[in-house]
């Protein structure tokens, strides 16, 4: 049961999972071609010197890109489920309630993780080919909490769907607003160098608040 209910979530949104992937390739091209022509156009002492007095972060192409995927494979994952009245059937089957959730959630979050990881390994290799170690240094610490951030944004997506209440969801949708938007606060590179712990737990609260709204959804109460 748990291999068929792990196929419906994959049939809702593999096509938009597939459209994301081309755009964070497409992303990732955009960089390296820009790198690659700067590094044409002027000395690498330059580039890097500038890099480092004005904090350049050259992977800015990514930094929403975690984000819109969150979003996108939540809301088409989700959103079937409540148009047609599924949810409730799904959380009724001869499963254990929580068990269900998680095999939900970890299917959007398997694929987020992958497109993240694509990212992560290409930028690498990237810094790697055109920058000295302390780049990838920072922006180890300044890409991470772009990652988390899509997978919070992913988790709230969830919780604002799996909750049964309208007036509970507008205020979910503003919390959680309110948190993802610390993931991308700031702008330069190393801004959560000192709290990047802080946001990994934040990210694991986060992800609690799902088994509430599941609870409330399946015993209907607004």
């Amino acid at each position: 049961m748990i291999s068929a209910l792990i196929m419906k979530e994959w049939l809702k949104v593999k096509w938009v999972t597939a459209g994301l992937l081309i755009v964070h390739i497409a992303a990732l091209l955009l960089t390296y071609y820009d790198l690659s022509n700067l590094f044409k156009s002027y000395k690498a002492n330059e580039v890097i010197i500038q890099f480092i007095t004005f904090e350049v972060v050259y992977y800015s192409k990514l930094k929403y890109l975690a984000l819109l995927s969150g979003l996108g494979i939540g809301i088409f994952q989700y959103f079937p489920e409540l148009n047609q009245s599924r949810l409730k059937l799904t959380l009724h089957l001869p499963v254990k309630e929580h068990l269900l959730i998680i095999q939900m959630a970890a299917t959007g979050i398997v694929l987020l993780c992958l497109l993240c990881l694509i990212d992560a390994v290409i930028i690498s290799l990237i810094t790697a080919l055109f920058l000295p170690r302390e780049f990838f240094d920072s922006m180890i610490t300044t890409t991470v909490p772009w990652y988390l951030g899509g997978l919070t944004a992913y988790v709230w997506v969830m919780v604002v769907f799996i909750e049964p209440s309208w007036r509970k969801r507008i205020l979910l949708s503003v919390v959680g607003l309110g948190i993802v938007s610390l993931f991308y606060a700031g702008s330069g590179f190393n801004i959560y160098a000192y709290s990047i712990w802080c946001i990994a737990v934040l990210a694991i609260i986060s992800g609690s608040v799902i088994f509430l709204s599941a609870y409330n959804f399946k015993r209907g109460i607004m």
